[in-house]
């Protein structure tokens, strides 16, 4: 009876462990993929539904070292960000249809709501990353974005 009751234990145990490990990679690999621009891999969170581009950063406290929010838009067009509900300031990254950075706003801060940021010309994806990023890791006009969809 003991020798049944570990035997049971010890699957309960396995099988748990397996869920866990397979449920926690899907959703990771669901919302996160690290990007890299020259020789710096980025964690980044993936915004790619209205509700998630509309939220976007806005209520944390804190975006960590290495990672950031890419943000993927249908189409190429000239999208507008803003720093509402910002706690923290941002590096903005525009990028083109072909991964190339075309414009940098630089340690944006939240006081700058209600002001609105746009590109220059049309782009198809966005990249928030913590403050002085870009010039920490001399990631500029003209880089290319490394991604895996």
């Amino acid at each position: 009876m003991k020798d049944f009751l570990f035997l049971i234990l010890g699957l309960t145990i396995i099988f748990g462990s397996v869920f866990l490990f397979f449920g926690r990679t899907f959703t990771r690999d669901d919302k996160t993929k690290v990007i890299k621009i020259n020789n710096t891999n980025i964690e980044v969170e993936i915004a790619d539904t209205p509700k998630t581009r509309e939220k976007g950063l806005s209520g944390r406290r804190v975006l960590s070292e290495g990672t950031g929010m890419l943000f993927i838009f249908d189409s190429p067009s000239q999208y507008g960000f803003w720093m509402k509900d910002m706690s923290f300031a941002i590096d903005i990254l525009w990028i083109d249809d072909q991964f190339k950075i075309i414009s940098i706003e630089k340690e944006t801060s939240p006081e700058t709501f209600p002001q609105i940021f746009y590109p220059d010309r049309p782009i198809k994806y966005v990249l928030e990353l913590p403050a002085g990023f870009s010039d920490k890791y001399n990631i500029g006009i003209g880089a290319v974005v490394q991604y895996n969809q």
